[in-house]
């Protein structure tokens, strides 16, 4: 009988952990992706008003873009797959950062739960600690918004869903006065989150200098969170007051 090896075997080496500095610019990165989709997700959506014609041509030139040279819906698929992958990069860095920082100041306890801080905080503070509750809501407003008008899924989908009828699609699914208010709300919920991440991406690239230029930056992410916001909200405003229809 051949004896028992009893070699330990050797221990493989832990994967090396991703500094704060790397995560960070990840979600610069994956930010600025996100920044860049919802202005021109914004200016696609602004063309409902130009009529149902206009618009269903629109959506399906983002499914044929490059074709003949290239299949229908490639573009379209890898846009989606880049927004994928920054998702994944962007809410894994935040979550990762998140309990670190709260190892680090103490507010993470022994069993998961979090210390209490009462201090009093600036609207300013209040807005930055909320990124974790604002990106929470527009994950959820993201899943019901495909389930939605993507894949037409009940009870998500309004009746009458129909493939390839995106302005119809779009003005089913606003006429339920919840929805309109769930839109609205992650739309502000948008604001608030572009308002604050958009000097942080600044901050963590390096060019966030001077209070200064803190204060321009901010003044300047402000205004973009509150143009983006504003010209998505009109739409289900036009849909209930039935301007579109």
């Amino acid at each position: 009988m051949n004896a028992v090896n009893s070699t330990p075997r050797p221990e493989l080496p832990a994967p090396p952990e991703l500094s704060n500095t790397a995560l960070k610019l990840a979600m610069a990165g994956s930010g600025t992706v996100f920044s860049g989709y919802v202005l021109a997700h914004m200016l696609g959506n602004l063309k409902v008003y130009q009529g149902p014609e206009k618009f269903d041509a629109y959506a399906e030139f983002l499914r044929t873009a490059g074709a003949p040279v290239l299949p229908r819906g490639t573009l379209l698929w890898t846009a989606r797959g880049v927004l994928a992958a920054s998702l994944v990069v962007h809410a894994g860095g935040a979550a990762v950062l998140t309990v670190r920082a709260w190892r680090a100041n103490g507010t993470l306890l022994p069993g998961g739960g979090r210390r209490p801080r009462g201090r009093r905080r600036s609207p300013w503070e209040v807005v930055k600690r909320s990124m974790r509750s604002t990106g929470g809501v527009l994950g959820l407003f993201t899943v019901f918004h495909i389930l939605d008008l993507t894949l037409g899924a009940r009870p998500a989908a309004a009746r009458g869903f129909e493939p390839g009828s995106a302005y119809g699609n779009l003005v089913a699914s606003l006429s339920r006065p919840p929805v309109a208010a769930a839109y609205a709300a992650s739309m502000a919920a948008l604001a608030g989150h572009l308002a604050h991440g958009i000097p942080e991406i600044a901050n963590d690239v390096g060019v966030g200098g001077d209070r200064e230029l803190q204060r321009r930056l901010r003044l300047g992410a402000t205004a973009f969170a509150a143009l983006v916001a504003a010209g998505n909200t009109t739409i289900p405003v036009a849909v209930l007051t039935r301007a579109v229809r």
